[in-house]
């Protein structure tokens, strides 16, 4: 009986293992129904289904909702910091949490209500500087009982790429419209991720223009995002603050995770494609969230010292062990420290590894253990070069292959865990290497130039039991193109024995094409500046497998490629329609096989600002999502100006 390798390969990369599910629960996984479904149409929001929304809560002021928030574990919620305007006894003491709410005119089926035990806001909030560190973490004076109403969302991992348009999801019981009422029943609406320039540039469009704008509060560094149609009619709004922007995880697993906190607004639900031909008064802004990928460390690290704190540890950093710059040019690098333990939940470790030039870095793995997922989502392991260029993502218990980083004079080694199912962890050994020889099987290569790759020993016959992979990056602002000079793999239907797969990620979730059989493929464009080879082989028939040469591409000479494939089409279809009218020879046409112009305009940019991105003031009268009760003139003067 034939073996494939392909599930040998998904092993060893991604998974090593097969995912079980686990007693008790896992986080972003509503029990009722996903919050977004195909069919789901909203213009303005629509009333969800209970249970849809299980890690949303609400948040209440002598028994009146006032903003919302998520489950990230048993007893803690994450918010707004914009929603504690004073974190006095006498204040905390009149709010509670409702858990697994829906209608808040009853007492749902699994709701729960709990005091506040304590509170932290990010230090570095300022009230009237609502773009930066609106976040807050509440701790409950009692357990949440999780059901299938009440679940914990996950939080992102530390180097999730989400892409500019995804689709994502805000619940919550804020105002229908501006200056609109409150609803009893949780509504939803679906949100698409802003592109970060288009973000920032609308952002600088909101700024107040009157040179009397009172005191200027010395900018912070930038952690939002923007989300919402440049139409406007979709959007949060008062009420809804410290509620989460949930989108769907990357992987597929069908998980959701809190990409964002709901922050402020220009208005509720404004176009804003045109704020500068407006007065300041007029104008618009899309949805205004709070970055959770870069307050992370942030999170991690409260979330632990409580930990701590109440098993008496004086432990408070946010890795178990030693992490840092790594200066020796060998060595081990082990989590946890002492063989036979487990490294501990809400870990945040990383490793920056440095070597001479000429010199390239060589991984090799002497031991793996971490919680096992199909898709890598709670407990992994990231290796990456140069600036976030993802090339190896861990996860399970199958002893990893060396990672080869050819000619990378650093690289970063990126640990994180959630908040249960820890393992024994991993041992990985860093070297220094000179040189260069072919990789061989069980090997991950990193190509940062344009080259050739070939199968192990071509053009004799490749190894049975073979996996190899090559991550490829190439310049900013280019595709790849990946050209076969020889081609030889033993045919299947589906190409389920040996094959050549070609992604358009590390994590896999794009596949540009799989390829087997003795026919030369034609050539294959990547859809951005990355491109990754996976060749694998299974245990019987080999044959002589393949060589191929990587090439760089611009946007520009693409574009241009294109173009003129386009007029080269044009003037053989005149030549040809001169040619039947003289009788002449027909001069065959050129024909284009590259053009890919829908591929070229995907991006993986990241949805985050970093400090110094924008420089932005105060804006004018911006919409914080929050309700406290108050009428608008007293809001006006609690918030410092910052009315709805």
């Amino acid at each position: 009986m034939k073996t494939t390798a392909a599930l040998l390969f998904f092993c060893f990369w991604v998974n090593t293992g097969i995912y079980v599910a686990q007693s008790g629960s896992k986080c972003g996984v509503p029990q009722v129904r996903s919050p977004m479904v195909p069919s789901l149409r909203v213009v303005g929001g629509s009333e969800a289904t209970y249970g849809s929304h299980p890690w949303l809560v609400s948040l209440r002021n002598k028994g009146s909702h006032f903003c919302g928030g998520a489950i990230l574990t048993g007893r803690w919620i994450m918010t707004a910091a914009h929603c504690f305007a004073s974190t006095s006894k006498e204040f905390l003491s009149g709010v509670t949490v409702a858990v697994g709410e829906f209608d808040q005119r009853v007492y749902d089926e699994e709701e729960q209500v709990f005091l506040i035990k304590s509170i932290s806001v990010h230090e570095k909030y300022h009230h009237a500087s609502p773009m930066s560190y609106d976040i807050a973490l509440v701790e409950l004076d009692q357990h949440i009982r999780l059901g299938a109403h009440v679940q914990p969302i996950c939080l992102p991992l530390p180097d999730e790429n989400i892409l500019p348009e995804t689709s994502c999801i805000v619940g919550g019981w804020g105002r229908i419209k501006e200056r609109g009422r409150l609803p009893a029943v949780l509504r939803e609406v679906q949100l698409d991720l802003v592109d970060p320039a288009k973000c920032k540039y609308v952002l600088q469009t909101v700024k107040k223009a009157s040179v009397n704008q009172g005191p200027v509060w010395p900018q912070a560094a930038l952690t939002v995002l923007c989300a919402g149609p440049e139409r406007g009619g979709r959007d949060a709004c008062q009420g809804d603050s410290g509620g989460p922007l949930v989108c769907p995880a990357r992987s597929g697993s069908g998980h959701w995770e809190a990409l964002g906190i709901t922050s402020w607004g220009k208005g509720c639900g404004r176009s804003w494609g045109n704020n500068s031909s407006r007065p300041p008064s007029r104008r618009g802004s899309p949805g205004v969230f709070t970055d959770v990928r870069l307050l992370l460390p942030w999170i991690k690290r409260k979330l632990r010292e409580a930990d701590e704190q109440q098993r008496g540890a004086t432990l408070s950093r946010l890795c178990g062990v030693r992490d840092g710059p790594v200066t020796d040019s060998e060595g081990m690098i082990s989590n946890p420290a002492l063989p036979g333990d487990h490294y501990e939940d809400n870990e945040l470790c990383a490793w920056s590894i440095a070597v001479p030039p000429g010199y390239s870095i060589l991984l090799e793995f002497h031991h793996f253990n971490l919680e096992n997922d199909s898709y890598c989502r709670y407990d992994r392991l990231t290796v990456s070069v140069g600036s976030r260029k993802p090339v190896g993502i861990f996860c399970g218990s199958v002893l990893p292959g060396p990672v080869l980083l050819n000619n990378s004079l650093n690289a970063t080694l990126l640990f994180s865990s959630d908040i249960s199912g820890t393992g024994s962890g991993f041992v990985v050994e860093h070297r220094a290497v000179k040189g260069h020889s072919d990789p061989g099987c069980g090997t991950v290569v990193l190509l940062e130039d344009q080259a050739a790759v070939h199968s192990p020993n071509h053009p004799q016959f490749y190894s049975n039991d073979c996996v190899l992979r090559w991550v490829v990056y190439a310049p900013v602002g280019h595709v790849i193109k990946l050209d076969f000079a020889d081609f030889n793999l033993e045919e299947s239907d589906r190409c389920l024995y040996d094959s050549l797969t070609v992604l358009a990620d590390v994590e896999g979730t794009e596949e540009l094409a799989v390829l087997c059989g003795g026919s030369v493929p034609p050539p294959v464009l990547s859809y951005h500046n990355i491109m990754v080879l996976q060749f694998s082989s299974d245990s019987s028939i080999t044959h002589r497998g393949f060589r191929a040469t990587l090439a760089f591409i611009s946007h520009t000479d693409l574009h241009d490629h294109d173009r003129r494939g386009v007029e080269g089409q044009r003037d053989g279809r005149r030549r040809h329609r001169d040619d039947l009218t003289t009788n002449q020879e027909h001069v065959p046409s050129y024909v284009n096989l590259d053009a890919t112009d829908a591929g070229v305009k995907k991006s993986n940019s990241r949805v985050l600002f970093q400090e110094g991105d924008v420089d932005l003031e105060t804006p004018e009268e911006p919409r914080v999502h929050v309700d406290t009760g108050l009428d608008d003139e007293d809001y006006s003067k609690e918030a410092s100006g910052m009315d709805h």
